[in-house]
């Protein structure tokens, strides 16, 4: 893969650990993702925290079926592209991204699991180990610029690893 050097760790985690703040062994950036009428989380400025995105919308999945409340945030294609852009400049720069939401248990295992796909990786763990939105989850994998290369054989993204 173009740009991309070594093995970049996907972490997942829930708003409270990130809050405390959390161990990670590598420089790394964080894309927070929080209810929509929630204030940012607060995430401590550590020595390996690269970047932050920030990105608001709840925890739904539209369907043809359901009409969802007016009230309701669903994630939207500009937010996906933001999330694979931001994975995408920071991929030779770091060595691990930190997704989390409000539970870490649907929308930032989503996240992670489609930034794993795409860069290679073995995405199951999260759909073996969480509840990923799957809107979300392909709506990121759909974002995916003509600029952003496949990793081959030999760079992939790891995921997993659960903090709380």
């Amino acid at each position: 893969m173009a740009g991309y050097t070594g093995i970049m760790h996907v972490i997942v985690t829930d708003r409270d650990s990130i809050e405390r703040g959390i161990l990670v062994r590598s420089s790394y950036v964080v894309i927070s993702i929080r209810d929509p009428d929630k204030k940012k989380a607060r995430i401590p400025k550590q020595a390996g925290l690269r970047d932050v995105l920030y990105l608001a919308f709840h925890d739904a999945e539209p369907s043809r079926d359901m009409k969802l409340p007016d009230d309701i945030v669903v994630m939207t294609p500009k937010q996906a592209e933001q999330v694979v852009q931001f994975a995408h400049k920071h991929d030779a720069k770091v060595g691990a991204v930190v997704v989390h939401c409000e539970q870490g248990m649907s929308r930032s295992p989503a996240v992670a699991a489609a930034l794993c796909k795409l860069y290679g990786g073995d995405e199951k763990c999260f759909f073996r180990d969480y509840q990923p939105n799957a809107y979300v989850y392909r709506l990121v994998l759909s974002a995916q610029p003509q600029s952003t290369p496949q990793a081959d054989k030999t760079d992939s993204a790891k995921s997993v690893k659960r903090t709380k």
